[in-house]
């Protein structure tokens, strides 16, 4: 179970688009300090909910003993992982805690480029740089370029592409047997 940790997310972006680096690294050292407090009440939370989450179904009998084989076979390739990161949230996903407020971002005003492309359907003019020369009907985006986000242990689709592979390998998850034709 993941916990949101509200407006805290807020604070850190907050202090990321400062564009002066000094500041923006006294800004985020603040935001480390302030946001550590509210990070370790949660942790007691989180343990709570991964025991209920193990143990549910699995206190005696025939539960606990297909547990404890489950356990004594993934032990040494699963060990406990605390992770901290920005991703997008699961339509399905349980979690504790408050959602963010929304926040618009304001970018800063672009720097004069040398190279300007004018569209004739609209009178606004667009900074643009298009190196590979290719038509690009996907929204500026290649196979080669989803093919590198799902290669990537920082981007959000490396993480569900090994997450759908996790799925179609565990037999107890649907994805194992629609994946062979049940």
């Amino acid at each position: 179970m993941a916990t949101v940790t509200g407006n805290l997310s807020n604070g850190f972006y907050s202090a990321f688009y400062e564009p002066d680096a000094t500041k923006r690294r006294e800004a985020l050292n603040r935001w480390v300090k302030s946001a550590t407090p509210v990070i370790q009440a949660a942790v007691s939370d989180e343990l709570e909910a991964f025991i209920i989450s193990i143990t549910q179904g699995r206190w005696i009998g025939e539960g606990w003993k297909e547990g404890n084989e489950k356990l004594h076979r993934i032990q040494n390739d699963y060990p406990l992982v605390m992770d901290i990161s920005l991703r997008r949230l699961g339509s399905e996903e349980k979690y504790i805690g408050k959602l963010p407020d929304r926040v618009e971002h304001k970018p800063p005003t672009p720097v004069k480029s040398s190279v300007v492309e004018t569209t004739s359907k609209t009178t606004t003019t667009n900074i643009v740089s298009d190196d590979d020369g290719e038509d690009d009907d996907n929204g500026g985006r290649s196979p080669n370029d989803d093919r590198s986000d799902s290669m990537n242990p920082n981007n959000d689709d490396y993480q569900a592409s090994t997450d759908n592979h996790s799925d179609q390998m565990n037999p107890n998850n649907d994805a194992y047997w629609s994946s062979r034709g049940h």
